[in-house]
């Protein structure tokens, strides 16, 4: 049962933001870990271009099932979403997307890497 939550999961995160279908799509159907750590990718990579608002948009759908995932959804938002969250961050998008994240969020991130994001530079 869990795997069939994942998976209506994730077909919800594609209709509800359709641009990550074809980063999700590079994946087996299978490969649902992956698929949720492209919706991480697409919003770090909306933090790195400026396209803020969608960022917002990402981010408050999963702080908002945050606050009502059953277990495996909420392992799903922490492990394979937020832990990889920033990590093709540039400084910018770190600088412009750190102060978006709704607090749940990132208590699972510092929880996790014990620090905010900083530049891997």
């Amino acid at each position: 049962m869990p795997k069939a939550e994942i998976k209506r999961f994730i077909k919800d995160i594609q209709s509800r933001f359709p641009d990550t279908v074809p980063l999700m799509e590079k994946h087996e159907s299978w490969a649902l870990t992956f698929r949720m750590e492209e919706f991480a990718n697409s919003t770090t990579f909306a933090f790195n271009e400026n396209r803020l608002a969608e960022a917002e948009r990402h981010l408050s759908y999963m702080s908002q099932k945050l606050d009502s995932a059953t277990s495996i959804e909420f392992e799903y938002i922490d492990k394979y979403y937020v832990e990889h969250l920033f990590w093709n961050a540039t400084p910018a998008g770190i600088k412009a997307g750190w102060p978006l994240v709704p607090n749940n969020l990132k208590k699972l991130y510092i929880d996790f890497h014990g620090k905010e994001p900083k530049s891997r530079s």
